[in-house]
């Protein structure tokens, strides 16, 4: 069995999807982290085949003797993942430490931006509008998934950011070259296209980690298909002793609308209300996990519409105050 060890496999909390999804694949799910265990996610801890912690993820030497461990205890390990940007080059220095494969260099945001920029792509700030090209690429350099999104409008009181369709077609090319020039294989990357007003695009931002926050959620509403699954597949079908399946249709064009609300804000229309009026169209409430919620607020609303005018309707409703 193949042995997936997971760096934090609890933050950002789309790896406990990842997680499931791995195991229910048939991969061997190991995690090492620094949260207490007590206080992990019981859907997490029932797809972890074990979970050790460290005192703090920040001490290499602690992380690094746990993997010791577990190769002892397992075998070499196939993969190493925190699919958490922090992480990302303590990632690349495990898996060369231990021979495991995948990216063994820095695989920092800012490094990952310099080598696109080295390539001759066309690197920058963020002034202007921002889109993110949002892509699973597979072993063998394919992409198996990619989605964009429209990130996002920002105010002190609520957050809003949504899917687009169809996908824009500068977008998934800068996407698709910084993929090129990363040599991208078997991992999410995010990448980051702004279009400052009289100016050309350019890429601000690079990570080979999953998109922030819901936006899998989001996709996987947006298209009905299942991202986490897509990954899953690909990981586990490396291994000659599993087959998974891997067929998925294209993704429907539709687009996914994450609107946030403040706590100790009186808001014109109630959650009822909201529900009455979007009904099926909400797929998903909920409140967000306390890291997120200076940035992205504290309660909030995904819904599925087929148009940017819905999307801007339903924002509308789910902001306006009383």
């Amino acid at each position: 069995m193949s042995t997936f060890i997971f760096i934090s496999p609890d933050f950002p909390h789309i790896n406990v999807n990842l997680c499931e999804h791995l195991a229910l694949a048939g991969v061997r799910v190991v995690g090492i982290g620094d949260a207490h265990a007590g206080g992990l996610d019981p859907r997490l801890t029932s797809h972890l085949h074990h979970y050790h912690q460290v005192p703090t993820l920040d001490d290499y030497d602690a992380v690094y003797r746990t993997v010791a461990f577990i190769a002892h205890k397992f075998g070499k390990p196939g993969h190493l993942e925190s699919n958490n940007s922090y992480w990302l080059s303590q990632d690349a220095k495990l898996r060369r430490d231990f021979n495991i494969s995948g990216i063994a260099w820095g695989a920092s945001d800012s490094h990952s931006l310099q080598i696109i920029a080295d390539f001759g792509l066309p690197v920058g700030d963020s002034a202007g509008p921002v889109y993110s090209w949002d892509a699973i690429i597979s072993h063998d350099r394919k992409v198996l998934f990619e989605g964009v999104t429209a990130w996002p409008s920002i105010s002190e009181r609520e957050y809003a950011y949504r899917t687009v369709a169809p996908l824009p077609p500068i977008v998934v090319d800068l996407g698709r070259r910084a993929a090129e020039a990363l040599h991208a294989r078997l991992t999410f990357l995010h990448v980051q296209v702004a279009f400052p007003p009289g100016a050309a695009p350019r890429i601000v931002r690079v990570s080979r980690s999953a998109p922030p926050a819901f936006t899998l959620d989001m996709y996987n509403f947006a298209g009905d298909i299942d991202t986490y699954q897509i990954y899953a597949a690909e990981v586990a079908n490396l291994d000659d002793r599993l087959s998974v399946d891997t067929e998925h249709g294209e993704p429907t064009e539709r687009i996914a609308a994450y609107v946030s609300r403040r706590d100790g804000v009186n808001y014109r229309h109630t959650p009822q209300e909201l529900g009455a009026r979007w009904e099926d169209k909400i797929r998903l409430v909920d409140r967000n996990p306390g890291q997120y919620r200076q940035g992205m607020g504290d309660t909030f609303y995904i819904a599925v519409v087929t148009s940017n005018d819905e999307a801007d309707r339903f924002t509308a409703d789910v902001v306006e105050r009383a």
